[in-house]
């Protein structure tokens, strides 16, 4: 660690509450000391992306051209972030006015007094994972839960993925319902409820849910087509 501002401020971060409670294997630990030990904004670009799922999706919706005006400013907030001078940060810390640096650290890095619900995270790698799939090619299997909240394990069951959800401390309820997602276009997708496994809810809470969730990320809803299929096909 040869930089001196970058000595001040870890040492400072590790005594500050907020970070030093963050368990020691949580990656976000490293990935901020990561990001704040560099200075080319290209590579803390890249250091932010791995650890914010949400940034990650804006850069996503952008490439679909579906990414909706930022009016609760985190775009602005982001770029304060990338251009974070270590010189100014450490000199704060020196002088005990470092509130608003780790205010931002917070907010970008969503941890502390911005610690978000686990299933936004969740809802997020779902979108991520939904959006990077192939036309026509095979669907994933997903479970939906009873406020919108969707899970997807792979090519695990839908009862593999029911304990998983509860081993990611979800809690323990069971799904409404469970089936199939393929992508029929860019920004076409079909969906059935056809699990076995369970039976019943309402097939167009996965379309609602997939459509708020999308639009409390930054998307643009109206751009996805979410329809179901009303053909059985083998969960």
């Amino acid at each position: 660690m040869s930089n001196p501002h970058l000595k001040i401020i870890r040492t400072f971060l590790e005594g500050w509450k907020p970070f030093a409670e963050l368990p020691a294997n949580l990656t976000l630990r490293g990935q901020i000391l990561e990001f704040l030990g560099e200075a080319d904004p290209k590579v803390r670009k890249r250091h932010f992306a791995a650890a914010n799922g949400l940034y990650r999706l804006h850069n996503r919706y952008r490439e679909l051209e579906m990414f909706r005006e930022d009016r609760k400013g985190r775009t602005e907030r982001f770029e304060l972030l990338f251009a974070l001078d270590l010189a100014d940060f450490a000199a704060a810390i020196e002088r005990k006015e470092q509130k608003n640096w780790l205010v931002l650290l917070q907010f970008c890095f969503e941890f502390g007094r911005y610690k978000v619900p686990p299933r936004h995270h969740l809802m997020r790698e779902f979108i991520h994972h939904m959006l990077d799939l192939e036309i026509n090619a095979a669907p994933i299997k997903y479970s939906v839960y009873g406020d919108g909240v969707l899970y997807s394990g792979g090519g695990k069951t839908h009862d593999e993925m029911a304990q998983d959800f509860i081993k990611l401390g979800m809690g323990g309820g069971r799904p409404v319902a469970g089936g199939l997602l393929s992508r029929t276009g860019p920004y076409e997708f079909l969906y059935d409820v056809s699990s076995t496994a369970y039976r019943g809810g309402d097939p167009a809470l996965v379309a609602e849910g997939l459509a708020r969730w999308i639009r409390s990320t930054g998307g643009r809803e109206d751009k996805i087509k979410i329809k179901l299929d009303t053909t059985r096909m083998e969960a």
